[in-house]
């Protein structure tokens, strides 16, 4: 298609008005034909109003769906849940439409996402531990944003200096801790808040204080055993001497990251190679602690699914799942290794695409998207904006430029912010602002 054509195309697509069903769930339309994005997602029926009416009495007049319709609208605004399929062996759907988000690393991951109805613990499933691998092996600096790079640690930058003022930030949950919280972090937590207060007469002092717990922290986790993977569980390695939990996982992992952020980004020339050393092991952490809680995720997905066969019925709940304290227990700290994992992965490639000019693909994992689940004070607000909430609930990182498409900057909640800044760059943010104003 040459340029003229092209030009007629977008004139055409952008005098046309937003769909019916996207009218009435007030949410972006891409105005494609025979069906606009979401609603060929969806599987309903997609119908743009004729020139002479507006879309929004287009859609009330249009209010007569089809049973199969209503049912899946209702399901799908009310609890989206969405998930990536992947066929690396072909990539030709995963070209971005011009003026689209696109991340480089998405290679090989379809750009088409399955809504899924709303199941007991749908963060806890074994299938949401799936990381998609890609087929894009690495990625130059040019495919991205450097001003956005720069900003991303800046905010991580600032998200460790609330954690160490009120003990709650967009990655590490206000109650994760309350109950137990490893000496390794109370280390960490005290480290930060001395290097945060530091003056320039004990910086010395405050660095190699630093310096000595990360190494400290290493050297005592040489005795620790990995987590087995699902279906690999040795009995020789059952046997050995220490195995974390997936909480004493994380916790080293926030742990050592912190130490990270401050030797890497600081200046202090011996804090960045002590650093620098640290980043493969801090790497084999971040996989072991994903290992650990995939292994938990198999065995209480087992657990359910023997509970379903001995009660003969998939109406009734689980018994595991009647406690729903329990499933916001849960919640917690599954969405906080998911963020670990994506703060991490995110982080390090930043850090390594700035001082080798190129970095490596991680993959795309899902998390938690929605505006004040993270936040919420207690199980039971929680669980109604589980519920009841707006925005797409549950979405995999390299895919989350739908969010642009399928949710308004206020349902995106901050952490969702900073990883939509750091993939697709400020511009496409601005946009994201812009058009929900």
């Amino acid at each position: 298609m040459d340029k003229t054509a092209e030009h007629h195309v977008s004139a055409r697509i952008t005098r046309r008005k937003a769909c019916a069903a996207c009218t009435r769930a007030k949410r972006p339309c891409s105005k494609r034909v025979p069906r606009c994005d979401r609603c060929d997602r969806r599987n309903i029926s997609c119908r743009y109003p004729p020139i002479n009416q507006t879309a929004r009495d287009y859609a009330v007049a249009d209010g007569g769906l089809s049973e199969t319709e209503k049912d899946t609208f209702h399901l799908d605004e009310a609890l989206p849940i969405h998930v990536v399929t992947v066929d690396p062996s072909y990539s030709g759907f995963n070209e971005a439409e011009p003026g689209e988000a696109y991340h480089p690393c998405s290679t090989g991951l379809s750009r088409n996402t399955t809504p899924l109805p709303l199941g007991h613990d749908w963060f806890y499933s074994s299938d949401s531990w799936t990381i998609a691998r890609t087929s894009t092996p690495a990625f130059p600096s040019q495919a991205f944003d450097t001003t956005a790079l720069k900003q991303h640690v800046a905010t991580v930058q600032a998200w460790l200096r609330r954690w160490a003022a009120t003990g709650r930030s967009p990655f590490i949950h206000h109650s994760l801790y309350s109950q137990r919280m490893p000496r390794c972090l109370q280390d960490a937590y005290t480290s930060l808040a001395a290097y945060l207060a530091r003056t320039p007469e004990n910086s010395d002092l405050c660095f190699q204080i630093i310096r000595e717990r990360a190494a400290g922290i290493v050297a005592e986790a040489r005795g620790v055993v990995p987590a087995p993977t699902p279906g690999r569980c040795s009995t020789e390695l059952m046997a050995s001497t220490v195995l974390l939990d997936p909480l004493e996982h994380l916790a080293r992992v926030h742990a050592l990251f912190v130490y990270q952020m401050i030797g890497l980004f600081d200046g202090d020339i011996a804090l960045r190679a002590a650093a620098e050393n640290h980043m493969p092991i801090l790497t084999a952490w971040v996989a072991e602690m994903w290992d650990s809680a995939e292994l938990d995720a198999h065995l209480y997905t087992t657990m359910i699914a023997l509970g379903d066969g001995v009660n003969g019925s998939q109406d009734a709940p689980p018994a595991a799942t009647a406690n729903e304290t329990a499933s916001w227990r849960r919640w917690t700290v599954s969405e906080s290794i998911r963020r670990a994992w994506l703060l991490v992965t995110i982080t390090q490639s930043i850090y390594q695409l700035f001082r080798e000019g190129w970095s490596q693909c991680p993959g795309s994992v899902n998390w938690t998207t929605r505006a004040g689940l993270w936040d919420a004070p207690d199980q039971y607000s929680w669980s109604k904006l589980v519920a009841s909430g707006s925005g797409p609930l549950f979405v995999p990182s390299l895919r989350a430029d739908l969010l642009y498409r399928e949710a308004t900057p206020a349902e995106v909640d901050e952490f969702g912010h900073a990883v939509l800044i750091a993939e697709f760059g400020l511009e496409n943010m601005t946009k994201w602002k812009a058009c929900a104003e």
